[in-house]
This record gives structure tokens, C-alpha cells and sequence, in this order.
């Protein structure tokens, strides 16, 4: 029998996490495997037992959940790290980046996109919630088209459509096949992509975007 994906899960509110252990409920690829409401059961469970993937709140009473994804980093860097939060701010999205997290939820996500990002988090990618993206995206093509009116054109529009896709998490075949195009092809498009900014993967690009003000939240 094929090894589940644990989960687990912090939060000061506990309907929280009964409401991810439902999510999980019956679920062949994950399990829910326990919750604590703040950092000391969590640092004591961590002592007997890891989870696959933690699921952190950003505020909590005593550490934060970016205080939190610092030290499971450290001391257990094969621990993915998702946060949960109701933040769509900047600062919320460029901290969470900045301590590790490969995943950022809103606390309002259905079932439905919660599975699919866990999904995507456990085979090695990383995921913003949909309302996160669109608010990533739409701000960046602004810039970008800002940038065109005063002849500075970093990006094509095909680029600009790429973009779009990876940030939304597609892979490259998906993306492939949305534009019509080989997949090699989008390999170029991202290998441009990258080389014109100076960076080396997706997760830098949304980080770049965010941190240099290309992106504004």
C-alpha cells in the first residue's frame, strides 16, 4: 500500500482544522495525522513524529507562523511549508515567501482547490490560492504594460500570457496545450523569460515581482 502524504496543521482556531481533517476525510493520497493551536505542541510533536506538509496560520498567540516556518526550516528542511491565512496583503504574501512557505491559502478556499493545491505542493510545485494569483497577475500585467508606454518592453505578450499560466500554476504541458503551442516552445518562452529579468525559477519570479515593487498587492 502506497504511503500517504501526512498533513498537519496549526491554527488558534480549532473549527480550522476540523474543517481540513474533513477535507481529508476518505482521501487516498493524503492523511490528516493531528493539529496543535500554537507553536510548543507543534515543536513537541515534531520531536516524535515530521509531517510530509505543515499548514501554518499567520497569527498565532506567541510565534507567528513566519516565526514558526523559520525554525521547522532549520531544524526539518524536508517539511513543505503552507500558510493559511485571510491576508492579501503585500507584506503578508513577501514574509511568507521570504520564510520558506511554498504555499500560501486563504482561510475562505474550498475543498475542491485546497485538494488541488496540496496535489500540486506534493509533487514538488509550489501554489497560490486562485484569488492570490489573480491579484498577482492582473498587477503585474499593469506594470508591464506601464513599462510599454514609456518603451520598455522586458516582456512580449506571449511572455506576458506564460507568465500568466505558470503563476497560476499550470504545468508546461497544460500550458502547452492552452496556447496552442509545443512544450518545448514554453520551455524557450520561460528560459527568456528568466534570462531578461535575471532569475532562475518560477517561485523567483513571483518573489522578484513582489520584493522590486513589480507587483503591488
Amino acid at each position: 500500500m502506497t504511503k500517504k502524504t501526512s498533513l498537519y496543521i496549526v491554527d488558534d482556531y480549532k473549527i480550522i482544522a476540523e474543517g481540513i481533517k474533513l477535507y481529508l476525510s476518505g482521501n487516498e493520497q493524503f492523511e490528516f495525522i493531528g493539529s496543535s493551536l500554537s507553536a510548543n505542541n507543534l515543536f513537541k510533536f515534531l520531536k516524535q513524529q515530521q509531517p510530509d506538509i505543515l499548514i501554518l496560520d499567520i497569527k498565532l498567540p506567541g510565534l507567528s507562523g513566519f516565526q514558526i516556518a523559520k525554525i521547522v526550516r532549520e531544524k526539518y528542511p524536508a517539511i513543505k511549508i503552507v500558510f493559511l491565512s485571510s491576508n492579501n496583503d503585500k507584506v503578508s504574501l513577501n514574509e511568507a515567501i521570504e520564510a520558506g512557505g511554498v504555499g500560501y491559502f486563504f482561510k475562505d478556499i474550498d475543498e475542491k482547490e485546497f485538494l488541488m493545491g496540496i496535489a500540486k505542493i506534493d509533487a514538488g510545485e509550489n501554489y497560490y490560492c486562485s484569488s492570490m494569483q489573480q491579484a498577482v497577475f492582473k498587477s503585474f500585467t499593469e506594470k508591464v504594460q506601464t513599462k510599454k508606454s514609456s518603451n520598455e518592453t522586458p516582456l512580449s505578450s506571449r511572455e506576458i500570457d506564460v507568465i500568466k499560466l505558470f503563476v497560476e500554476g499550470f504545468s508546461y504541458k497544460e500550458i502547452a496545450n492552452k496556447l496552442s503551442i509545443s512544450t518545448r516552445t514554453v520551455e524557450t518562452h520561460k528560459k527568456n523569460i528568466l534570462t531578461k529579468l535575471e532569475l532562475k525559477t518560477t517561485v523567483d519570479l513571483v518573489k522578484y515581482a513582489i520584493l522590486n515593487g513589480i507587483i503591488s498587492i
